[in-house]
């Protein structure tokens, strides 16, 4: 993800280490993976009208932990696959994307056994649930952390491979994984409707990072890591977003007409629309140069988690 350009020098001196933890990890972004946790547990409630609060605190906490060793361990990656330095020599040093390790803050070997220490924190909640809720719990929390790790690493490197694995991988992270494991510690089951739920979630959050790879097209570009945007090209990257929000949003339509979903959760599609009418001149000027497509995701980004935040909202009426 990006940030809005800040005043950051590369012989500035080092950042705190909060700070730099909280840059490795990326941790603005964190209501990505809190959002599809609550959406399972509102979906838990609105089919059997309880909460086990001190379960779905554990949960956040868990997939907290993941999403930020997630991160971690990308920026480590990323790194060592030579993305960030070919990003350093063409973004300019007050860029407010910049990253700890390529700036010598956090060295590799450290970015490496935080995010470790993030993610077996998290398996060890996830082995907790195992214990008191069933085996689900463990198995989706442990094939989020295989995905999250082969996201960038290798020898699977799933978002250079240039076939649609890392947005795969991201919309299963981001989508399926949180809301069905949510919902399986809430209920001890999982169901269809859980799984539908969670697949325009998910969606919107491949959106994210469609749109979020238009600022890094150039790099990507020329370090090979071919994410779909990267494949696509800028402007056929524009519509394959707008298409992947139709479907989103036609889903959850069509899940509320059929009951699956409160008639009211209609909210969630058609609030985020009026939310990324914004975007609609870039699709008349796709090929701008890459500070211009800040706004866009972060626009994209609000609108997911207005999207997101409405469909707990609305499951919890």
């Amino acid at each position: 993800m990006v940030e809005r350009p800040a005043s950051v020098s590369r012989d500035s001196k080092p950042p705190g280490k909060v700070t730099l933890f909280l840059r490795l990890t990326r941790f603005q972004f964190i209501p990505l993976i809190i959002l599809p946790a609550l959406a399972g547990t509102a979906l838990a409630f609105s089919n059997h009208h309880s909460i086990d609060f001190a379960f779905l605190g554990l949960v956040i906490v868990g997939v907290a932990l993941l999403h930020l060793g997630a991160n971690a361990v990308d920026d480590c990656y990323d790194y060592e696959n030579g993305v960030d330095q070919i990003a350093n020599s063409i973004f300019p040093n007050d860029f407010g994307g910049w990253k700890p390790i390529p700036r010598g803050f956090i060295s590799l070997r450290d970015g490496k056994i935080v995010s470790l220490i993030l993610f077996a924190l998290s398996l060890s909640i996830g082995a907790y649930f195992w214990l008191v809720v069933g085996p689900w719990a463990f198995v989706l929390g442990l094939f989020g952390f295989l995905l999250a790790f082969f996201y960038c690493a290798p020898p699977l490197k799933l978002d250079y491979r240039g076939i649609g694995l890392g947005e795969l991988a991201i919309f299963l992270s981001f989508g399926p994984i949180p809301v069905l494991g949510a919902y399986y510690v809430q209920t001890g089951s999982l169901n269809l409707s859980a799984l539908l739920v969670s697949i325009p979630i998910g969606i919107m959050t491949v959106v994210v990072l469609i749109d979020h790879d238009l600022i890094f097209y150039e790099v990507y570009s020329k370090a090979r890591k071919l994410s779909l945007g990267t494949v696509l090209g800028r402007k056929n990257a524009l519509f394959a977003s707008l298409g992947l929000t139709m479907l989103s949003f036609t889903m959850v339509i069509i899940l509320a007409l059929v009951r699956v979903l409160p008639i009211w959760s209609i909210a969630a599609p058609l609030a985020s629309a009026l939310l990324l009418l914004r975007k609609r001149s870039t699709f008349a000027q796709p090929n701008n140069p890459p500070p211009f497509y800040v706004s866009f995701t972060e626009n994209s980004l609000v609108a997911n988690w207005l999207f997101a935040s409405l469909l707990v909202l609305t499951m919890l009426i």
